[in-house]
């Protein structure tokens, strides 16, 4: 670890000088790393301005001046409600990936490097100006040899080296957050970092975000009103991204125009509908429907652009979906506790009858709200409250989902304040439960439990001679702590006592009877001895000598 903080120590030091300047010396100092920091002096007197502002913005302000990881970390935990405060995944969300533009040149060189020709051998026209800058990678505007024109994506130079050194900086510290800070433990740190590392190499990949476009494109097959960019993958890499330049207007640019421009509550609905669509019906939806990635075209027609974050919901995950709709549309605390229960990760120690009592408290709160007017942002951001209280893990495919519904609902009231995405979710959800009714589903759900249950039993053998020869190893240690253990043991006792004294007499009922027997049929030198009195005799001597032991330790 020492030799990965000298090799890094340059990316250490900007960091650890970074939460310092904002306001998180303490960290720095707990974890034992002060000693990196360059001129302390004046970033202690910076931090103790910076004591003034909130703890979300001082967060995002630090995150935004350590460049594209720390950006994308932040994005994540933006929509992490269900692990982290509300002040803080609001704060978080205004998070900026705005940057300086590469220069033109090492662009045209990346393109070469990739596709194999220059600019001027690919496209009739290539713009030198970027139409937007993020920190991974900056888009161009072209014109291809056979006229079509496109947006050339393309990814900064080495910034994959600095993402891969920054994760790795990002595993020593949650590390030493972790041991030196309880509280740490209850944010899942270290899952985060893997779950951003895992995100962020994904949207690095740009031949990964052209197949997820052309697998949302393909629900829209027969609707000319939804717009997916088509992909060139003829001037496509894993660095370099051609796709269908899509010219419209953002909705920032529509709300003042007059009503015979564009038809507002009708966009609203058709945006509702094509992605309750993408939910509900595929599965596979755009993650990130924010006012930059949806463009409104003449005609009324949609565009969505920017695939890097796609949600993938799988028929169980669409299930419980629409079983936490239900539960919100009926006011039924017991489906939303199943639901809770079923769809997310809970700790051993939860409480279930607290548990239950916070979710009454939610559906008491939206209880007399007619479902239609039920703001749907407020009612997730509530449900993720109750489980972080809980320290309830709800799955990110989830907290995904929530955060595109809570960023659609916003576009959508800014159209078309009357509409409720809940009244359009209706019959999608319905569709849903009658599917999951369905005789065949049904059946095919069984099937699937007994293929599992027949798996399990088949493996029971492999396990059980596993656990033998660690038990005949001496490796299995069995411990148990009973608070009322001698109480336990004088039960087990009397029980033991009354088999023995059963048993006693069992045997020698047993012993006289034969003997009975072998005298009646079998040989006649037995007539000689009188049997039923012998055993009459040991019978009596055994049945005493029990009786006396027994009440000689007073356990019976």
């Amino acid at each position: 670890m020492i030799k990965k903080r000298m090799r890094h120590i340059n990316r250490y030091r900007e960091i650890v000088t970074a939460l310092v300047k904002f306001g998180f010396g303490y960290i720095v100092k707990e974890i034992g790393l002060f000693h990196l920091i360059s001129n302390p002096i004046k970033k202690i007197r910076v931090s103790l301005e910076s004591e003034h502002v909130s703890v979300g913005k001082r967060l995002r302000l630090f995150m935004e001046e350590l460049g594209p990881t720390f950006v994308k970390l932040g994005q994540l935990l933006s929509i992490r409600g269900d692990l982290i405060p509300k002040q803080l995944t609001i704060e978080l969300g205004k998070l900026q990936d705005d940057v300086k533009p590469v220069d033109p040149l090492v662009i045209e060189h990346i393109i070469e490097s990739e596709l194999g020709a220059p600019t001027s051998e690919l496209f009739s026209s290539f713009s030198g100006k970027s139409l937007a800058a993020a920190s991974i990678g900056q888009v161009h505007k072209a014109t291809l040899k056979t006229g079509e024109t496109v947006a050339v994506k393309i990814r900064r130079p080495h910034v994959e080296k600095q993402i891969e050194t920054d994760i790795e900086i990002l595993r020593d510290l949650t590390r030493l957050v972790e041991q030196r800070f309880a509280w740490a433990k209850q944010y899942q740190l270290r899952d985060i970092v893997d779950e951003l590392s895992e995100a962020i190499k994904s949207e690095m990949d740009y031949s990964q975000e052209g197949r997820n476009a052309e697998k949302v494109a393909r629900q829209f097959t027969d609707d000319d009103t939804i717009i997916i960019p088509r992909v060139y993958w003829d001037f496509s890499t894993k660095k370099i991204l051609t796709m269908e330049f899509i010219e419209g207007k953002k909705y920032t640019d529509i709300t003042d125009l007059p009503e015979d421009t564009f038809n507002k509550e009708l966009l609203a609905e058709r945006l509702v509908n094509s992605f309750l669509k993408q939910v509900l019906v595929t599965g596979i939806y755009h993650g990130d429907p924010h006012p930059g990635n949806l463009f409104f075209l003449p005609g009324n027609k949609i565009a969505y652009i920017d695939f890097g974050q796609v949600g993938i919901l799988s028929q169980e995950m669409k299930n419980n979906f629409s079983s936490l709709i239900i539960g919100l549309m009926r006011k039924n605390t017991d489906i939303l506790l199943h639901t809770v229960l079923n769809m997310a990760i809970v700790p051993e120690e939860i409480d279930e009858g607290k548990l239950r009592n916070d979710l009454d408290q939610l559906r008491d709160k939206y209880y007399d709200i007619p479902f239609s007017k039920i703001n749907i942002a407020e009612a997730i951001s509530d449900l993720f409250e109750v489980t972080q209280k809980h320290q309830i893990t709800i799955p990110k495919d989830y907290t995904l989902l929530g955060k595109a519904l809570i960023t659609l609902e916003g576009i959508v009231t800014s159209l078309d304040e009357r509409l409720s995405i809940i009244d359009l979710a209706e019959p999608f959800g319905k569709k849903l439960l009658l599917e999951r009714a369905h005789p065949k589903n049904v059946l095919s759900k069984l099937w699937d439990n007994v293929q599992d249950i027949s798996g399990d039993t088949l493996k029971l053998p492999r396990l059980l001679k596993k656990v033998l020869i660690k038990v005949d190893r001496g490796d299995v240690h069995l411990e148990m702590e009973l608070p009322q253990i001698d109480k336990l043991l004088l039960r087990i006792d009397r029980i033991g006592n009354r088999i023995s004294f059963s048993v006693t007499l069992l045997a020698c009922s047993i012993i006289i009877m034969g003997l009975i027997i072998a005298k009646t049929f079998g040989n006649h030198f037995l007539d000689f001895f009188p049997i039923v009195d012998i055993g009459i005799v040991i019978v009596i001597l055994m049945f005493l000598w029990l009786i006396f032991s027994i009440f000689r330790s007073g356990r019976l």
